[in-house]
């Protein structure tokens, strides 16, 4: 283990127009560790998260990544660097299955032919991993999952990728207790 932060932030301010989101704010994250940020509605959580995953930049502030002061420009950026976002509302297609979902934008193909086994075998091996068994058939579409079961195929699209940070932004706010427990498990 390292002697330093996976992630630290320094200083980091943010406002949108006249409204000042977020003042001076400090923050670190180690390698394996699990961190809980609590906050009233409006406290800019989500904003931080944003500016993190290079949805925001930052209007003030460094942030540091294993060790090297960086900036993020965007959502790609964060995802090479090994960050890996479950937004509240999942940010899921309900139009599309569940292996399109673990894979969307990042398809693998062979002369823009999509190749189908390989992303079904990751996709089945990651639920399995993750314990994720009450999901029928990795080929449904995601409108006909439980509310828990497209958090899972959320998570399970975060943790496919060797992420070396998830940050999950209020997991299971729209869950019922049986769902949150499943989650939280996961």
């Amino acid at each position: 283990m390292t002697d330093h932060p996976l992630l630290e932030l320094r200083g980091l301010s943010k406002s949108f127009g006249s409204v000042q989101a977020l003042t001076d704010v400090d923050f670190e994250v180690r390698t394996g560790e699990v961190m809980a940020l609590v906050g009233d509605n409006g406290a800019g959580k989500s904003t931080l998260i944003k500016c993190i995953a290079g949805i925001h930049a930052m209007d003030d502030g460094e942030l540091i990544w294993d060790g090297e002061r960086t900036t993020i420009s965007g959502p790609r950026e964060a995802a090479r660097m090994g960050i890996e976002v479950v937004y509240q509302d999942l940010a899921l297609c309900d139009n599309l299955d569940v292996v399109q979902n673990m894979y969307l934008g990042r398809e693998v193909s062979r002369f823009q032919m999509l190749k189908e086994s390989p992303m079904e075998a990751k996709t089945r091996e990651t639920l399995k991993s993750l314990r994720v068994t009450t999901i029928r058939s990795i080929r449904q579409h995601v409108a006909t999952l439980s509310g828990g079961q497209r958090q899972s195929v959320a998570v399970a699209r975060a943790v496919m990728w060797n992420s070396r940070l998830v940050i999950l932004d209020e997991p299971t706010a729209a869950l019922g207790v049986a769902q949150t427990e499943q989650v939280l498990a996961l």
